[in-house]
């Protein structure tokens, strides 16, 4: 009997201790070995494709180093998440790594931003088809359903006010004649051709064809450059305004007119654009001619936004970073100038949070 009752105590002494020095899988915050979300509800656990056009320079290098920051920033503060953010030079590029990401079969939302809105309509469709959530940045594909939703520049509302910009400040003159250099033939192109159209006065001339530009410095410089080589003295001096659609752009337009040495005076006020880039600000406040600058800001900064409404979505949180208008997001604007009556001047601009972010990803 004294055996069986030692080989008892013997049991519950092993028992005690196994229990004492048990090692725990450590707690989550809900205290849970960390697989809910610290409300005691499962963790939330997402992932995001990214696909966006390629760069190395230029708004869109620039767009891609903000989208790899804020994927970043965004793993980092929701734990779980998961974005892959993939550039591709071409649409076929595109169209290849949306196969790969519906291929890997565990995607939840991809956040896109087309090379060209109808080459990539069937790759977009086929997000859908395999039950992917899709949100379209910058470049639309038209009249296409199910998405949940398409968010961008306000490109009309720019153009609008723009439009109603130059309208005041040529509003002492009897006739303006102006140029315009637009980007390429997309819907940004056609946006911000359309708003500015539906809001200037008629005194507004257009002297010569539209010039698209495909959105190069060098492109523009070179067509600035033969139309000055190619026009009367006389036309060249009654040239009041040129209108573009981005700054740097207006950098190629810069550099034929300050490279001009023909007999013509250069009578040219104001330049307007979009975007509110330091290097184009720079250049009006070292340049020997006497045209001032206006444009709109627009940034690479903004491809953050369509991030920030991906996971907003996924996580059904608020989302506030733009404004819905018949079922776009559109982000704001501002204007940006050394001519006056503008949101902004140089210098304040550059004091503003706006700026900060805008070049947060450094002298790229």
């Amino acid at each position: 009997m004294k055996k069986i009752l030692a080989l008892v105590l013997v049991l519950a002494m092993v028992l005690s201790l196994a229990a004492c020095g048990k090692t725990e899988e450590p707690a989550g915050p809900g205290g849970n070995g960390g697989n809910d979300d610290g409300n005691g509800e499962p963790k939330k656990e997402f992932k995001i494709g990214v696909v966006i056009p390629s760069g190395d320079h230029g708004f869109t290098g620039e767009s891609v180093a903000h989208a790899k920051m804020e994927a970043e920033a965004l793993m980092e503060k929701y734990d779980g998440l998961e974005i892959s953010v993939r550039d591709g030079l071409e649409a076929s590029d595109q169209i290849t790594s949306i196969e790969n990401l519906i291929s890997g079969g565990d995607v939840d939302l991809i956040m896109l931003w087309p090379m060209e809105g109808e080459a990539l309509r069937s790759a977009a469709q086929s997000i859908l088809d395999a039950g992917i959530e899709l949100v379209i940045y910058d470049r639309l594909i038209e009249n296409f359903d199910g998405i949940v939703g398409e968010i961008m520049g306000d490109n009309y509302g720019i153009a609008t006010l723009m439009g109603e910009y130059i309208n005041d400040y040529f509003k002492d003159e009897t006739e303006v004649q102006y140029l315009r250099f637009v980007g390429d033939s997309s819907t940004v192109t056609s946006q911000r051709s359309e708003g500015m159209d539906a809001v200037i006065d008629d005194k507004f001339e257009q002297v010569a064809n539209t010039f698209v530009t495909n959105w190069s410095t060098e492109t523009a410089q070179e067509q600035m450059e033969n139309w000055l080589n190619a026009r009367s003295v006389a036309e060249i001096e009654d040239l009041d305004l040129i209108v573009t659609h981005d700054d740097e752009v207006v950098d190629g337009v810069m550099n034929a007119l300050e490279a001009y040495t023909g007999e013509a005076d250069l009578n040219v006020k104001l330049i307007t654009s979009v975007g509110g880039r330091e290097d184009t600000l720079v250049k009006f406040e070292t340049t020997k001619t006497d045209i001032k600058f206006t444009t709109f800001y627009f940034a690479p900064a903004f491809i953050r936004e369509a991030l920030r409404l991906s996971v907003a979505h996924l996580y059904d949180e608020p989302y506030d970073g733009a404004v819905l208008k018949d079922g776009q997001y559109l982000i704001p604007s501002f204007s940006i100038s050394n001519a006056g009556n503008a949101d902004h001047d140089f210098d304040s601009y550059r004091n503003s949070d706006i700026y900060e972010e805008r070049y947060s990803i450094g002298n790229f």
